[in-house]
């Protein structure tokens, strides 16, 4: 693995660890066995590194969303290519949180790039019902989060299967027993 990656790799356990605030490039160079000047080499700053994993982030849920024939399975990919990326969401909340009320530069990049994830999950949803691509994509991406939340903080929630049944029932909705 190239430095770059590794950096972002423990940047993004970093981040869900202890939040954008609280990590420090310092720590993440100490980390890895490198220099402050070494990360410099490849970013500029803590929030360029942020824009890196957002953006990485992105492309990996864009991709998922092209990959299966139905709407199901592209919903599964997409909410599955979250595992062990950087939520804009989360990333939005731990950014305001530091000291000094936190950063408010990465915390609009991270309204940005959670604004950008929903305009291309509306699109794909679009497509599958016109006229309710936003309220849907604002539901599902809901979903996912929230199966998410539940498992990282609640023993007894397993990811993949909540996910499944979310996007099972997003997709299907809920199966009524007949009258």
């Amino acid at each position: 693995m190239d430095t770059r990656q590794a950096l972002l790799d423990r940047a993004r356990h970093a981040f869900a660890e202890r939040g954008y605030a609280a990590t420090s490039l310092e720590d993440l160079a100490r980390g890895l066995g490198l220099t402050k000047a070494a990360v410099y080499h490849y970013f500029a700053s803590k929030r360029e590194l942020l824009e890196a994993l957002l953006e990485e982030s992105f492309q990996k849920a864009d991709r998922a969303l092209e990959q299966g024939e139905t709407l199901e399975e592209r919903l599964l990919s997409y909410a599955l290519a979250y595992r062990d990326q950087i939520e804009p969401l989360t990333a939005l909340m731990t950014a305001q949180s530091g000291r000094r009320g936190g950063d408010q530069q990465a915390a609009r990049v991270a309204l940005e790039a959670m604004s950008r994830g929903l305009v291309r999950l509306q699109q794909s949803l679009e497509q599958a019902v016109p006229g309710q691509g936003q309220p849907l994509a604002a539901i599902f991406a809901s979903i996912v989060h929230g199966a998410y939340m539940m498992a990282r903080h609640l023993p007894g929630y397993e990811l993949e299967g909540m996910l499944r049944t979310g996007v099972q029932l997003f997709v299907r909705g809920l199966p009524v027993p007949p009258v």
